[in-house]
């Protein structure tokens, strides 16, 4: 049998100064365990001379704990995290390991932009659990086929999540079209789900829900569900957090304006967990407020895909809407792993080490 090609494998390269550092940090640690004569310039300032300096040391380096589930997993981790075992940062594949991706997935691109695909992904166990949750809806009210589209694609953690629970589930979850602005992410998708999907390359802000309508030939009152992640760097702490004053902050509202304008039984809508904080909540009402004028009832939680089988800690705040008059209960769905000591004698976390098990050399 020939063995599955893993993509995406090669590890960052590293001077010698960093490969000093490297080798220098044992399971768990970080920059600041390491001699001061090791630390990155940039880390030391912010260690000892930065006077708008807040709360605790910043990470620039960890080596990560094999026993764990990993920190949050971004586009810009890959000369930060070094692998639990090898004197080396960790792969892009290792990286999509953590994220919940097989590793037939082959992200296309630059390196760059490989990195930013993996990152910007919804994990794969967190994903399904909520189509699971959703399909059990749908079930009950007797419903064998949910027809999806979905927006802001990126390189199509929903839409595989969508695509694996559709196979395990009697009620079908077929998505119809992805919607994706990035030329390579558009190239992802097309390459992994082939003639499955159809894949429009757009900004979402700038073309009708018509338009989209038309190219897959399909009539509002067929979709029933919409799903997508709207871009989330203005709200993330990783970001400068400029909220809807950053252009990307107001994509939420052209989710909803393809919302409102097909109006599905449900709707789906991701983000970072950081949303709740924006303008001490104002942020968040406002996004509740629109949802109730435009007819849904709403439901917002942040999730740990960590309690979902992700083998990484990944807050994400996630919004599940029924249109009003559907029938429909809101039910998040619950945990399937926890700590170790939990009392509820579920699964385990898993850890990094479950995740990369099975991984050729890099």
């Amino acid at each position: 049998m020939p063995e599955t090609v893993v993509y995406n494998h090669q590890p960052r390269q590293a001077s010698s100064l960093v490969l000093e550092r490297i080798r220098n940090l044992k399971v768990g640690q970080k920059m600041q365990d390491l001699p001061e004569e090791l630390w990155h310039d940039s880390f030391r300032f912010y260690m000892k001379e930065d006077p708008n300096r807040q709360g605790g040391p910043n990470l620039r380096m960890i080596r990560l704990d094999p026993d764990k589930p990993s920190l949050t997993v971004t586009g810009y981790i890959y000369n930060k995290f070094v692998h639990p075992f090898e004197d080396r940062f960790i792969t892009p594949r290792e990286a999509a390991r953590l994220q919940g991706f097989p590793d037939d997935f082959e992200f296309k691109g630059t390196l760059t932009s490989v990195q930013r695909q993996i990152g910007d992904a919804v994990p794969i166990e967190l994903g399904e659990a909520l189509f699971r949750a959703i399909t059990d809806i749908a079930l009950r009210d007797g419903k064998k086929q949910l027809l999806s589209l979905s927006l802001f694609s990126g390189a199509g953690g929903l839409d595989l999540a969508a695509l694996n629970v559709s196979r395990s589930k009697q009620c079908g979850l077929q998505t119809l079209a992805c919607v994706e602005i990035e030329p390579d992410r558009c190239q992802t998708l097309q390459n992994y789900f082939g003639q499955d999907l159809s894949v429009i390359q757009a900004d979402i802000s700038k073309i009708s829900v018509s338009n989209v309508l038309d190219t897959i030939q399909v009539k509002p009152e067929h979709i029933h569900l919409i799903y997508g992640g709207p871009p989330c760097q203005s709200f993330s702490q990783a970001g400068k957090q400029k909220g809807t004053a950053d252009s990307r902050g107001g994509l939420i509202f052209d989710f909803l304006r393809f919302v409102e304008e097909i109006a599905p039984p449900m709707f789906l809508m991701e983000n970072v967990a950081n949303l709740q904080g924006i303008d001490n909540g104002t942020l968040i009402r406002v996004i509740r407020d629109k949802i109730n004028k435009i007819g849904y009832l709403v439901e917002h939680q942040v999730l740990n895909a960590a309690f979902y089988g992700t083998a990484q800690y990944r807050r994400r705040m996630i919004f599940l809407g029924v249109r009003k008059g559907v029938g429909a209960s809101l039910v998040f769905p619950s945990p399937t792993h926890d700590a170790p000591s939990n009392i509820f004698r579920l699964p385990a976390f898993r850890t990094v080490r479950d995740a990369f098990v099975g991984l050729p050399p890099a």
